[in-house]
């Protein structure tokens, strides 16, 4: 049994515990180090220790970066004063965080939720032939190589990745979701329904981060040009967006439509299970860097997923193959409108493809974790 390994990912959830939890028969000690730890109903094994870094701060792009730097800088500090001769398994939150075996010497594994620096250049934040994009870029081929295994989410993101090493170095590993936590709730049991006063209404929600990469302001089309009265759009989540949201809902005047901010977690099988349809986006520029988690959490409780994605995504595969719900180009307003309306008045297409999508989930659970402990 080795003696030591270091977690390093700066905003952990079930998806981190599952990973640390797949390792408790492989190493004598486990070091999670973290900014924010929200374990759902999903508690971190006592045993793990827990060293604090700075939380991610997704308020401004400046705070992002400052975030980003500053655990980054911690994490590092730790590895080198305390962990020396630890294992790592660095997640790329902070961004870079794969970058700390250019500073030491430990063995790691690298897993790769968002590509870096590409979603930087595809977002527009710097310049793809800049200094520090290109320096960033050989840093990541190094690094990348003397790995022992990098792990991605999806065979498009591997591919990606494979711009920086060997692509047979790279293991895929389908996102999982928790079906114990999240899970089918009748609307006539759901207190969140009730709260709010929607019953009755056929609920299209969007629930998530409200940043760059989501083009949510798309609902807010739909609502001024849906003429269905029990329809009603519900965004919930915080970000970049949310108060040119909340503007564009006040200029319209939408009563059919409402922006709430983020909910406390343990509300989030009654939240997601409170829609009828669920958009999940990925704007042109994310398509190939990353996929929704929150598509497996609505499989979860088996809520169909409208897509506004590029149709060569991650994700509209995804929703095509397992037959989910439907995808669009961001710019098929009508169609996105013509579908929304199809499932509130076809009441059976909708219950299959609920039923589909509960089928679908069986295949995404956290038992995918052990993928990682099977390549130790």
């Amino acid at each position: 049994m080795a003696k030591q390994v270091v977690f390093v990912n700066q905003s952990s959830g079930y998806l981190m515990i599952d990973i640390i939890h797949a390792f408790r028969e492989e190493f004598e000690e486990r070091v999670l180090i973290t900014g924010f730890l929200n374990p759902r109903n999903h508690s971190l094994d006592p045993k793990v220790k827990l060293e604090l870094m700075v939380p991610y701060d997704r308020g401004s792009g400046f705070r992002r970066l400052f975030t980003w730097s500053m655990g980054f800088l911690k994490a590092l500090w730790l590895i080198k004063t305390k962990y020396r001769n630890a294992d790592l398994f660095l997640v790329s939150n902070p961004p870079f965080a794969p970058l700390i075996p250019l500073f030491c010497s430990n063995a790691y594994k690298i897993l790769i939720y968002d590509i870096y620096p590409d979603a930087l250049v595809e977002f527009g934040y710097l310049n793809k032939g800049s200094f520090l994009i290109k320096r960033w870029e050989k840093a990541n081929r190094k690094v990348f190589a003397s790995a022992q295994k990098v792990y991605t989410l999806t065979e498009g993101m591997a591919l990606r990745v494979s711009h920086y090493v060997n692509i047979e170095k790279i293991q895929v590993v389908p996102i999982w979701t928790d079906n114990a936590f999240l899970k089918p709730i009748p609307k006539g049991k759901n207190p969140f329904i009730k709260e709010m006063g929607w019953q009755g209404k056929f609920i299209v929600l969007y629930s998530g981060n409200l940043g760059k990469s989501h083009p949510v302001e798309i609902l807010v089309e739909l609502a001024k040009q849906c003429k269905e009265p029990e329809i009603h759009f519900v965004i919930i989540g915080g970000g970049d967006k949310y108060e040119m949201l909340r503007q564009m809902i006040q200029d319209f005047d939408l009563s059919n439509m409402e922006l709430l901010p983020w909910q406390p977690t343990e509300k989030l099988p009654h939240t997601l299970t409170a829609a009828d349809l669920a958009l999940v986006t990925l704007s042109e520029e994310s398509a190939e860097l990353s996929i929704p988690s929150k598509t497996f959490n609505l499989m979860s409780v088996g809520v169909p997923v409208l897509g506004i994605a590029p149709s060569d995504s991650a994700l509209a595969e995804l929703i095509k193959s397992e037959k989910i719900g439907q995808n669009f180009d961001k710019n098929k307003v009508d169609e996105i409108l013509d579908f929304i309306i199809s499932m509130y008045k076809n009441p059976d297409l909708r219950e299959k493809l609920i039923e589909n999508i509960l089928t679908c989930s069986s295949k995404f659970g956290p038992e995918n974790a052990e993928i990682f402990r099977d390549n130790i």
